[in-house]
């Protein structure tokens, strides 16, 4: 009976075996899929296509403009890839890498590439809609139709329905000005406007001189004015531009260059100081921008504002017209022979006397001790030569070098007027009815200076005066001159007597004064010239001081004279220390407060034990000192009970630890003697990690192990040590061979137990991603556990080969009962099973063999025979 069922079992699997089939993926491209999508891989398409590039948001496309196109399938997996992309109209341009294109189609031309690019056309004008429809697979390589994924997309794009460029418009186009001479230049102006808002680029300018094209001034707006001169005839064409279009152009009727105004300057009439018997001459300077030469130039005179018309044309007037005090003046209206000029004048001269001049002296008084209470007065004498009378006379006040023109004319300045250290002067002159004489300076008055007088003294503080308080004097002062208080005499004087050593002094120290001794202040006031009349204040008594305030010291007792920062474990000490300015003894007393509340029970004492002391609480002592006669003075201090920091300590397992095995670090030993350890962080290796114990995968070497431990109040603790590893005991010259399907594995070592892993993929470790391994990128692959396939004590193993493709294998060793998981290049291996499908079937199409028909109808009759056995025989036994 056993013997037939394996008979059985055995003609069903070479029936499975006749019907399997070869799934492979078209690498070099498919047509006609991008509506359908890909169903001979799955029944329904899963993955979402999505394509950019396409200009929805702009309306529909132009016709002929260029798109470029990306498209894929969405999150990228690893294994093969493919797609089928289709537009009903414009052409294909600058396809990408793995893109080619197949009977007016875009498909893959291998399955290396997830993602695809290209330039797609837009059709002519017309076109209208136009369909796109997408197609993609991925596939995970494993030779079969299991576990690959497609999916399909479509969409439709409008004609854009814009009208194109507007050509742009040139309006207003004028010469600048409309009647141009070379005085003003030529040039030409003009308003653009583009109806697409194009900005103008290009814009082209043409001049034409007396009908030649002056192809060296194109597109400047103004004409370099060395190239007009009068009567030429200049014509102008503008022809906008946006760069994509030029508009029509505007060409202005010619303008003639008119003639420039001819210029008079420089106008000047000699002597410039004439007398009564001095003849006049003009003279100037005759200027004409076109070169025209002077015709007919219009001189005339004017005495007093009246021309002359007698003197018109001349150019100079004879002493016979004129008269002392005369006002005369010149106007010229050049002309060029074909038009006047603007009428220039001369500055309006006067005409002096032949009259002898007449002299004056001047001298101020008081001259030498005036003071600011002084009215500066001047005396002014008189000669003239000719003996006239004096007509006139002026005067000029100076004050320090500047005219003070409210006294002109006056010969005295009032006292309110001057002030310390100013220096008046005078200038006179006088008149004879004909001429001036010539202006006289007086010598220099000096105001000298005035003292002060002190107004009111005070010696501060007020109220009681006690042996703790400075005493200081403040007085005010006057001063008719204005001037600051300087060099001012200070006298102190103490029971009556005046005590030198104390001279100059605005504040005597508190140290310097005695309880009863009576105190007085003199002020002899300075205004850094000379001292005034003086004052003094009454005579005040020192009075009895309370004690200094109280120097507090508050720390913890660590057993020394000094303190320390306060903690939980040690307790609270106040040292204070006060002195009494009278040197009588203090007293002290104290009043505690913890965090800001009164503690009535530690009143008058000390210290604070440390049993009523926290971390992170505040303490606070106010001190009082008091004297003998009730004077109390007081002061606090503030500290807040420190926090002891934590203590890190860590231990290891397994002892000793086993390089290239999962190892623990511990670090639940760690303290903290005021609090508990809250947190901890750990670094191996630059890599942080936390917990109080971690697991970790290590190959030997030397590795830095660092353990940092929080507390519950913030501070921290850490510890730090290098864990140096031997070499991971690992097997040696790992070989892997394929014999049909079967993978066969040798290699040498000395364990008593070997564990055998393999992955389709290259591999860092049997158990994944440890913790001290970086997280993957996004799209990166994720190491996964490699799959056990066997455990052995030799130093060989077989076994059946899982997939047709790479295959990686390691073995790793046990040693002392745990396994050394750790995978590097020596017990890692990989071999070729892609041949191992070939024993198997090999037709490349997916389809069974020309013989796989009647061999499995074969099969069939065979494996129905067998179940008639297994029947027949089975009945039998039942019988």
């Amino acid at each position: 009976m056993e013997r037939s069922r394996r008979l059985a079992v055995l003609l069903a699997l070479l029936f499975l075996v006749s019907l399997s089939q070869s799934v492979f993926s078209q690498s070099t491209g498919m047509t006609g899929k991008s509506v359908s999508g890909c169903t001979c891989h799955s029944n329904s398409g899963s993955l979402s296509p999505s394509m950019s590039g396409l200009p929805f948001g702009a309306g529909g496309y132009t016709p002929g403009a260029t798109y470029s196109l990306i498209w894929d399938g969405g999150p990228h997996v690893s294994g093969d890839g493919g797609f089928n992309l289709d537009a009903s109209a414009g052409s294909w341009h600058n396809l990408g890498n793995s893109v080619q294109l197949q009977s007016g189609e875009l498909t893959h031309s291998n399955d290396a590439a997830r993602s695809w690019s290209a330039d797609w056309i837009a059709p002519a004008t017309g076109t209208g809609d136009v369909d796109f429809t997408l197609a993609v697979l991925y596939a995970n390589g494993n030779g079969q139709n299991s576990g690959d994924t497609w999916g399909t997309g479509a969409w439709t794009l409008g004609e854009s329905s814009g009208s194109g460029d507007s050509a742009p418009v040139a309006s207003n186009v004028t010469y600048v000005p409309t009647s141009p001479t070379k005085g003003t230049g030529l040039g030409v102006s003009y308003d653009y406007h583009d109806a697409d808002g194009d900005s103008e680029q290009g814009t082209l300018i043409k001049w034409w001189r007396d009908g030649l094209r002056v192809s060296a001034i194109d597109d400047l707006t103004d004409v370099p004015n060395s190239w007009i001169g009068r009567g030429q005839q200049w014509q102008v064409e503008v022809t906008p531009s946006d760069v994509n279009q030029d508009g029509e152009p505007v060409l202005l009727n010619p303008v003639t260059i008119g003639n420039t105004l001819p210029v008079a300057r420089n106008l000047e009439l000699s002597p410039t100081d004439p007398l009564d018997n001095d003849d006049l001459s003009l003279d100037y300077e005759y200027f004409d921008l076109d070169g025209n030469t002077q015709q007919n130039t219009v001189i005339q005179w004017y005495l007093d504002g009246g021309m002359i018309p007698e003197l018109d044309g001349s150019t100079t007037v004879s002493s016979l017209w004129t008269r002392s005090g005369d006002e005369w003046q010149a106007s010229v209206k050049p002309h060029d022979g074909t038009d006047y000029g603007d009428t220039v004048w001369t500055p309006v001269l006067v005409i002096g006397s032949s009259n002898l001049q007449p002299s004056v002296t001047a001298y101020i008084t008081p001259s030498g001790n005036a003071v600011t209470t002084d009215a500066l007065q001047v005396i002014v004498g008189y000669s003239d030569p000719d003996g006239d009378p004096k007509e006139a006379t002026e005067i000029r006040w100076l004050r320090d070098g500047t005219q003070i023109s409210a006294y002109n004319d006056l010969n005295w300045v009032p006292p309110e007027a001057t002030s310390k250290g100013e220096s008046w002067l005078a200038e006179v002159r006088v008149s004879d009815g004909l001429i001036w004489s010539e202006w006289v300076t007086t010598s220099t008055a000096v105001i000298q200076n005035t003292p002060p007088v002190v107004t009111s003294i005070s010696m501060l503080p007020e109220g009681n005066l006690i042996t703790t308080m400075n005493l200081t004097v403040s007085w005010e002062q006057s001063d008719i001159d204005g001037d600051a208080e300087s060099n001012s005499e200070i006298r102190w004087w103490v029971n009556g007597e005046w005590v030198s050593e104390y001279d100059g002094m605005e504040t005597v120290p508190a140290s310097e004064t005695i309880r009863d001794q009576h105190w007085s202040v003199q002020v002899i006031p300075g205004d850094g010239e000379g001292l005034g009349s003086s004052m003094k204040t009454n005579a005040r008594t020192i009075q009895n001081a309370p004690p200094g305030v109280p120097e507090i010291m508050l720390g913890g007792d660590f057993g020394s004279s000094e303190l320390g920062v306060p903690d939980s474990v040690h307790d609270l000490v106040t040292q204070v220390t006060s002195e009494d300015p009278d040197e009588e003894m203090v007293l002290f007393d104290y009043q505690w407060s913890r965090n800001g509340f009164h503690v009535p029970d530690l009143d008058s004492q000390p210290v604070v034990p440390s049993s009523r002391l926290e971390p992170g609480q505040t303490w606070r002592v106010t001190v009082i000192a008091s004297d003998p006669w009730g004077l109390t003075s007081s002061f606090s201090k503030e500290v807040e009970i420190a926090n002891l920091p934590p203590s890190a300590s860590w231990s290891t397992s397994p002892e000793p630890l086993i390089p290239g095995a999962m190892m623990s670090f511990d670090g639940t030993a760690s303290t903290d003697s005021d609090g508990e350890v809250v947190t901890w962080f750990w670094t191996v290796n630059g890599v942080s990690l936390s917990g109080p114990v971690i697991d970790v995968l290590l190959p030997g070497g030397v590795h830095t192990v660092a353990l940092t431990v929080i507390d519950n109040l913030g501070d921290s603790d850490t510890l730090e040590n290098e864990v140096v590893l031997g070499s991971v005991n690992s097997v040696s010259e790992l070989s892997a061979s394929l014999e049909g399907s079967t993978v066969i594995l040798t290699w040498n070592g000395a364990s008593s137990e070997y564990r055998v892993y393999s992955s389709t993929s290259p591999i860092t470790t049997v158990v994944g991603l440890t913790a001290l391994d970086a997280v993957p990128a996004w799209g990166d692959p994720v190491p996964l556990d490699m799959t056990p396939v066997g455990v052995t004590s030799d130093t060989s193993w077989s076994g059946t080969a899982p997939a047709a493709t790479v295959l990686y294998y390691a073995v790793t060793t046990m040693v002392d009962g745990h396994e050394v998981v750790w995978v590097s290049g020596a017990n890692m291996v990989s071999v070729d099973a892609t041949a191992a499908a070939e024993s198997v079937d090999t037709d490349p199409t997916g389809s069974p063999k020309l013989l796989a028909l009647p061999i499995a109808a074969l099969m069939m009759i065979l494996g129905a025979a067998a179940i008639g056995i297994i029947l027949v025989e089975s009945r039998r036994r039942s019988t």
